[in-house]
């Protein structure tokens, strides 16, 4: 249930193959207290036969104290989603309060998901739960591009939260919690701030790409992670490159 200065917001997007042009069904609504409160609009770039290109564009200030986004992706039988974003998202101080930022993404047999992610950023200040869930069906695949940034240039870390979990034909394939926070930042990012990721699911085997910072998954697929100072050195530009 909403507090009085709780703000949710749910973006849904479903893509379907036909015998036309794919159809892309798309959705925004928000549940709020108070006429500020921001959401993910997500914009049709292009489509055919196959799918859909997608934008998500935020409408607001993201993220702020008492924001509550949700984010609802699904994919049916052999189509094709691709999501792109028009630039970062950055939690801000939150002075006490705290944020959510969850995303469920449901793929059917022989679907395809890419999302380019930028960088997410959490201020001095912030505290975030970010959570992803991803539900594979078999013959599906998913590509996911993502950046946590700790702390703006200069300052401390934030506190995130920030949970993975990915099934294939509902077999856990990729399970993490990742708590960060100021005093955890240091010990476990080794005096880093930024955390990129590519992870590549699905598909005839394991992605191509370079070995540096690559971990094949028991399951099938794999994952890139980098550690960084700043985001740009931290791309890992050949690892998208060779899932997309």
């Amino acid at each position: 249930m909403l507090t009085s200065t709780e703000r949710s917001a749910r973006t849904r997007i479903r893509v379907t193959r036909g015998e036309g042009l794919a159809r892309c069904r798309v959705r925004s609504a928000v549940t709020l207290s108070d006429s500020t409160a921001a959401s993910i609009r997500p914009m049709l770039v292009d489509h055919d036969r196959e799918g859909a290109r997608v934008s998500l564009v935020p409408e607001g200030a993201l993220l702020l104290a008492g924001d509550a986004i949700e984010i609802d992706v699904t994919v049916d039988a052999g189509a094709r989603l691709d999501l792109i974003e028009p630039g970062g998202t950055v939690a801000f101080d939150m002075r006490g309060g705290a944020a959510s930022w969850s995303v469920l993404v449901t793929l059917g047999p022989g679907a395809v998901l890419t999302w380019a992610g930028e960088p997410f950023v959490v201020s001095a200040g912030a505290d975030v739960e970010r959570r992803t869930v991803a539900r594979l069906a078999p013959g599906a695949s998913m590509l996911l591009r993502e950046t946590l940034v700790l702390g703006r240039y200069g300052e401390l870390p934030g506190a995130v939260r920030q949970r993975t979990e990915v099934t294939v034909d509902r077999l856990p394939l990729l399970i993490e919690d990742l708590p960060l926070d100021p005093t955890t930042t240091p010990a476990l990012l080794g005096g880093h701030r930024v955390l990129s990721s590519v992870l590549a699911v699905g598909g005839t085997g394991p992605a191509e790409g370079p070995a540096e910072d690559r971990y094949d998954l028991d399951g099938g697929g794999t994952l890139w992670r980098r550690l960084g100072v700043h985001a740009h050195e931290t791309g890992l530009v050949a690892a998208w490159a060779a899932g997309s």
